[in-house]
């Protein structure tokens, strides 16, 4: 097994999840037809939670693959430039995997647990963000005390760079930073927690009880149906247009019975 474990950390994963964001970006055509590119997202995997609850839960780590255009995808491919190869060095390719897909599970459980149910989103930028939060957590661990890191230069452009994409996805609607969010906690407690030389203390079992508790609380939200239908009730109550309370309505009608086979018209594609 140590053999195995070996011969698969010599995988350059960075690489390959970087071949991996260029071909589903071939296989979408983006530059055809536009119902024709969303009908390839749809396919390949875009995260959209009425469908994860579903039954469709692959598309909470297929998603984080797919892109909206060549913009979105070369912004992701520069930040997985930037912090891929020093984190897969250092954790290993086989940790790195794990890590990229925590962040991703981690980002599409918050958009599954806070969005409409019908909105789709794509993009990688939930596991990248994991990356970051990983990195953050190493440099926290590494000195004195937990903020000692910010004495150095290198850390706090880490921290500005957190900082400064949170306020694109502020700025820009149609970036998801709940995504975002998800993926940058779930990289640093995965990291801070549990990637870490030794037996755990006390204080660190609790605190590993904690994020798996909080990890289970948001897969009921995201897996029991009956969880989506507050967001739906909310929406049918304040509006006022006809037309939206039919989709509304019929939208919680299949968050209480996901039997139901009619579903409203998805809203546009959400990047990341």
């Amino acid at each position: 097994m140590k053999d195995v474990l070996r011969s698969a950390d010599e995988i350059p994963v960075t690489l390959v999840t970087a071949l991996a964001y260029g071909t589903l970006a071939v296989m979408t055509k983006p530059f055809g037809p536009p119902d024709e590119f969303a009908e390839q997202l749809h396919r390949l995997g875009h995260l959209t939670p009425n469908l994860v609850l579903t039954g469709e839960a692959w598309r909470l780590l297929a998603h984080a693959f797919l892109h909206v255009g060549p913009v979105h995808l070369l912004l992701n491919l520069a930040s997985l430039a930037a912090f891929g190869p020093a984190l897969e060095r250092s954790l290993g390719s086989v940790r790195f995997l794990g890590l990229y897909l925590v962040g991703a599970l981690g980002g599409g459980l918050l958009v599954c647990c806070s969005y409409d149910p019908r909105q789709p989103v794509v993009g990688g930028s939930g596991a990248l963000f994991g990356l970051m939060g990983a990195a953050m957590a190493m440099n926290m661990r590494s000195g004195r005390h937990v903020l000692a890191f910010l004495d150095f230069e290198g850390p706090r452009r880490l921290v500005v760079s957190i900082l400064v994409n949170l306020l694109f996805g502020v700025v820009y609607p149609m970036v998801s930073n709940t995504a975002h969010v998800g993926g940058l906690v779930a990289g640093f407690l995965v990291t801070f927690l549990w990637l870490r030389p030794g037996e755990p203390s006390a204080v660190q079992t609790r605190w590993r009880l904690a994020s798996l508790a909080l990890a289970a609380g948001a897969a009921c939200g995201t897996f029991a149906p009956v969880t989506r239908s507050d967001w739906l009730q909310r929406e049918l109550l304040a509006t006022p247009d006809p037309v939206r309370r039919t989709d509304l309505l019929r939208a919680l009608e299949r968050s209480l019975d996901p039997r139901r086979a009619s579903f409203p018209a998805e809203p546009e594609q959400r990047g990341r």
